[in-house]
């Protein structure tokens, strides 16, 4: 195996910046996922489910359940359309408004280092 190829080195990467984000992350009580479902709701509070799923590559049983944890946190809160009951908005609370600010500083943190030197 040729450890330059990118595909190698993509996993190496994305395998060190998880670990050094959980670190980061572990003192808010956060388990994998939920950072990334707050990042992009702190761009995107009120969106659905479904737009959550798209944003952050995850399956629509994964994102139920983060949601429902998060939402038993009080990090998310659920508000069904006015006009089309089916339909679910997803929003942060005030603690999940705080709690994606800290895991927007810890990706910056972490994509900082991971950049390192490269221009």
């Amino acid at each position: 195996m040729d450890y330059r190829e990118l595909h190698y080195l993509l996993l190496i990467g994305f395998n060190r910046s998880s670990r050094e984000f959980a670190k980061r992350s572990l003192s808010d009580n956060l388990t994998p996922g939920q950072p990334k479902i707050l990042d992009f709701l702190s761009g995107n509070d009120g969106c659905t489910q479904k737009d959550i799923g798209r944003g952050c590559a995850l399956d629509k049983s994964t994102v139920t359940s983060l949601l429902s944890r998060m939402e038993s946190g009080g990090l998310v809160r659920r508000e069904a359309d006015e006009k089309d009951k089916r339909v679910t908005h997803i929003f942060l609370t005030e603690l999940g408004k705080e709690r994606a600010k800290r895991v927007k500083e810890a990706f910056e943190i972490v994509d900082k280092a991971a950049w390192g030197d490269i221009p």
